[in-house]
């Protein structure tokens, strides 16, 4: 199929008018204008004519319908197969109004008309049979797949275009179908963790199959517990029989009577042994108290010698501390009757120190009151030259500037002067009688007068005479009258009449400032503290000493460097202070040393006392030597019989039983017995209990339950094992399907291969590729050993690579006699301009068996693409045809 021309009425931008794009040669065909002159609305309307059925309400149609709405019509001339044909529809977004034809232009007859135009339109381009499914279009700002679009959105890249032809060589919907329906089963009952799904045939199976395991695990649990229970009862009724038996009866009864009668005599040698022991421990107490007798009267003898000495040791001990008392006392009376005297000897010093003290102040004050009226005197003079300066410097003050400001102007004044009478011509006027005048003043006789200005000299009895200087002479030289009369104006300011005047007054001021800082230091080095302190303090002195204010003071001789009488009397009682002190210090050693005797005493007369009381106490009483001896003697006595009576307890041990034995064998024997019974009466009720256990379990049948259950046990699990089995058939199928058919595509993208390779390399010398299965377009791409995702390739790579899986494609078609017309609507926009060229050659290279149709709003650049170019114009109420762009 080729295209040769299209037709728009009252779409989008081309409201109220018709467009028309073409035509379009069998090769390459250009487009170029600028934008937004309504290349991709033709590019949109090619694709609603061959895709949207007349009567639809499509978004995308709604959207290519301009806003003052109306019906838009759409046709476009093809080739196929030798003969042309126009497709023409009429879109109103509803089945009234609009419409659908196929017009054969060679005769003008309309083959079909609505739905028979679709169906032409599907069998005769869309379908597989006849021809590629779709076109190999790329729209503006698209060279990729979507993979989210709809089926419509997917007849408009590559994919739709060679699908049906893929399907033909890989089972097709059929194969699609048969997955798809293995997929659906797999899903209803497996999840994709190969679990059985909830809700499906295979869960119920599994699940019945754990339900009566539960049930059969219980019914074997049960039937075991009924099979321990009648073993349990044989076993209790023979232990039941073995106890109660008479002859284990009679063996009990007679080892319980052996037993009382050996504990009886047991317990009768017991008690003859516990009464000799008591024997023996009377004997031993008595033996003790002997042994205690004897005892107490030998320690008060140790005791009466030891207290002796004592009181001899303590006796002697009691005179050398009351000597040594004696001492302490006496050197202590010593040394404070020698301090009572010095302490009245100071009390008699310091008397006479501050009566010296009083009088040697008043002799300080008469000295100060002297020292400050030769101050005073010394004073006056400063103060008079302090006050003549500041006489001087209450007037107003000229400053050095201003001084300077009248020397200058002086200074100035004079140059001038000077310069001009070198500059300027003189005359001189000797008049006999009447004066010269100028201007009615008079002009001396004699005087030089400078010609510094034009002047008119009036002489009496000759007329006038104007005199003038001489061009250009005195330029540049000050006016001494100005300067004059700014020199007044500084005198008038400052009120003096002549420069010297300031000048002088200006040297007084400084010399008065200087008297005045020099006075002011004077006054300051005889009274630091001020002239007022002065002052006041000689106010004080005159009044505490009753002198005349307003008289001065005569001068005091000093003592000079002859010791004060104070002074003295103060290293006299600074003596004493040393005494008393070493003599007070002494005073604490000699009062601890007298208390230190005195408590040595108080100790010795204390223990004397008590060592008097212990030997009153300690006298001896009449005839201790004797009870002494008779105490010993009945101590021996009292030996011997222990050891009689100890040795028969010890044959009263040897010939009898031991009672604790004896004990334990009775009460063996008695509980030996007691637990016969209590066992019986335990094993009578266990045996009643599990007669009725039996009896319930026998009545339940449990055992022909647990075979019947086992039965459907097996049943269920060969069930869930077929579930189990299915879906891992339907998984491997699944499996094995999708294999088969990838295997089918690696066949059929061969070819492909063989065409995209040469022009790819082209691009990209070596470079080697992968196509993706699913979107038809490559997936990665190897360059000078590097495999890059297609995805992170820059804009340019990405549509260069894009475009030429296309023109493979297409070439393919072509080679099986099925001409595919390729359209690029602005494809072309990242590239750069060396790889844009190698493009140009590679479209240009595909044309000559292809129709290319490529529509740009690059003109300059797309002007070197080559090929026949097509224009876009437009009618409008029958207008003249009008190229645009």
């Amino acid at each position: 199929m080729k295209l040769r021309k299209l037709t728009l009425h009252n779409v989008r931008r081309f409201a109220d008018k018709t467009a028309v794009l073409g035509p379009f040669g069998d090769g390459l065909t250009t487009i170029t204008a600028e934008n937004e002159s309504g290349k991709s609305t033709f590019f949109g309307a090619l694709h609603a004519l061959f895709f949207y059925e007349y009567g639809s309400g499509k978004k995308e149609l709604k959207d290519m319908q301009p806003y003052s709405g109306g019906a838009m019509r759409i046709s476009a001339e093809i080739e196929l197969d030798g003969a042309d044909y126009l497709i023409e529809k009429v879109f109103n977004l509803k089945k009234a109004g609009s419409s659908a034809a196929v017009t054969a232009m060679a005769s003008g007859t309309i083959l079909k008309q609505a739905d028979d135009a679709e169906q032409w339109i599907q069998q005769n381009i869309l379908n597989a049979n006849n021809g590629p499914f779709g076109l190999l279009w790329v729209r503006q700002g698209s060279v990729g797949v979507d993979a989210s679009a709809d089926g419509i959105e997917t007849r408009r890249d590559v994919m739709s275009s060679v699908r049906g032809q893929i399907d033909a060589v890989t089972g097709g919907r059929r194969m699609d179908s048969i997955v798809q329906r293995c997929k659906l089963d797999l899903d209803a009952i497996s999840t994709k963790q190969d679990k059985p799904k909830a809700g499906s045939q295979w869960k119920e199976a599994v699940d019945r199959v754990e339900l009566l395991g539960e049930e059969q695990f219980k019914l074997a649990k049960s039937v075991e517990a009924l099979g321990h229970d009648l073993g349990l009862k044989k076993r209790v009724a023979t232990r039941v029989r073995e106890l109660q038996a008479p002859e284990l009866r009679e063996q009990r009864s007679a080892a319980i009577e052996e037993a009382s009668e050996h504990l009886t005599a047991t317990r009768e040698q017991d008690r003859k042994i516990q009464d000799a022991q008591k024997d023996i421990q009377l004997l031993c107490s008595a033996e003790q108290d002997l042994e205690r007798d004897i005892k107490t009267i030998t320690d008060a003898q140790v005791r009466r010698k030891t207290t002796a000495i004592a009181i001899a040791e303590k006796g002697t001990a009691a005179g050398k501390a009351t000597e040594a008392k004696t001492i302490a006392q006496r050197a202590i009376s010593a040394l404070q009757n020698e301090i009572t005297e010095k302490e009245k000897l100071r009390r008699s010093l310091s008397e006479e120190l501050q009566k010296a003290r009083q009088d040697e102040r008043e002799t300080a004050k008469r000295v100060r009151l002297a020292i400050l009226s030769d101050v005073s005197e010394q004073l006056k003079a400063p103060k008079a030259q302090l006050a003549k300066a500041d006489a001087i410097l209450r007037g107003d003050e000229i400053t050095k500037a201003a001084i300077d400001r009248l020397a200058d102007l002086e200074r100035r004044r004079d140059i001038a002067v000077e310069t001009r009478k070198i500059h300027f011509a003189r005359f001189i006027v000797a008049a006999d009688t009447a004066h010269a005048t100028i201007n009615g003043v008079d002009v001396p006789n004699t005087e030089p007068r400078l010609i510094d200005q034009a002047l008119t000299v009036t002489l009496p009895g000759f007329g006038t005479i104007v005199l003038q200087p001489a061009e250009g002479v005195g330029q540049g030289i000050a006016d001494p009258v100005a300067l004059q009369s700014d020199l007044d104006t500084d005198l008038k300011t400052l009120g003096f009449d002549t420069v010297v005047a300031a000048q002088q007054t200006f040297a007084a001021q400084l010399t008065a400032l200087q008297d005045r800082q020099t006075a002011q230091t004077q006054i300051r080095a005889l009274a630091p503290d001020g002239v007022g302190a002065l002052e006041t303090e000689w106010s004080a002195l005159c009044a505490e000493l009753s002198h005349p204010a307003d008289e001065p003071a005569n001068s005091v001789a000093e003592g000079g460097n002859k010791e004060k009488p104070s002074e003295a009397k103060e290293r006299e009682i600074s003596n004493l202070d040393e005494d008393l002190t070493q003599l007070r210090d002494a005073l604490p050693a000699l009062q601890e040393g007298l208390t230190q005797a005195v408590s040595a005493l108080t100790e010795v007369e204390v223990l004397l006392v008590r060592l008097r009381e212990d030997e009153a106490a300690l006298a001896v009483p009449v005839d201790e030597n004797a009870t002494l001896q008779a105490l010993v003697q009945a101590k021996t006595d009292k030996a011997v019989e222990i050891t009689k009576a100890r040795t028969a307890l010890a044959e009263l041990r040897t010939a009898g039983s031991d009672l604790a034995a004896a004990i334990a064998m009775h009460e063996r024997a008695v509980q030996a017995d007691d637990e016969d019974r209590k066992e019986i009466n335990l094993l009578e009720r266990e045996l009643a209990r599990l007669d009725g256990v039996i009896h319930t379990q026998s009545e339940g049948a449990v055992e022909e339950k647990l075979a019947e259950v086992e039965g459907k046990l097996e049943r269920a699990e060969e069930r869930a094992a077929q579930f189990a089995n299915h879906a891992r058939a339907l998984k491997l199928l699944i499996a094995h399907l999708e294999a088969a058919r990838a295997d089918a595509q690696e066949t059929y993208f061969e070819p492909v291969r063989k065409e995209l390779l040469p022009l790819l390399r082209q691009l990209h010398a070596g470079a080697e590729f992968q196509i993706d299965p699913d979107k038809l377009l490559i997936e990665t791409i190897t360059r000078n050993g590097v495999t890059d995702k297609i995805e992170v390739l820059s804009g340019g790579a990405f549509e260069q690579i894009a475009i030429l899986t296309r023109l493979a494609f297409a070439r393919l078609f072509a080679k099986h006699g099925n001409h595919v017309p390729i359209i690029l609507d602005d494809a072309l926009v990242h590239t750069d301009d060396e790889r844009i060229s190698t493009m140009f050659n590679m479209l240009a290279q595909i044309a000559r068996d292809q129709q290319i149709i490529v529509l740009s709003c690059r003109t300059r650049a797309f002007s070197d693409l080559g090929g026949a170019r097509a224009f876009i114009t437009t009618i409008k109420d029958a207008a003249e045809d009008r190229p645009i762009g």
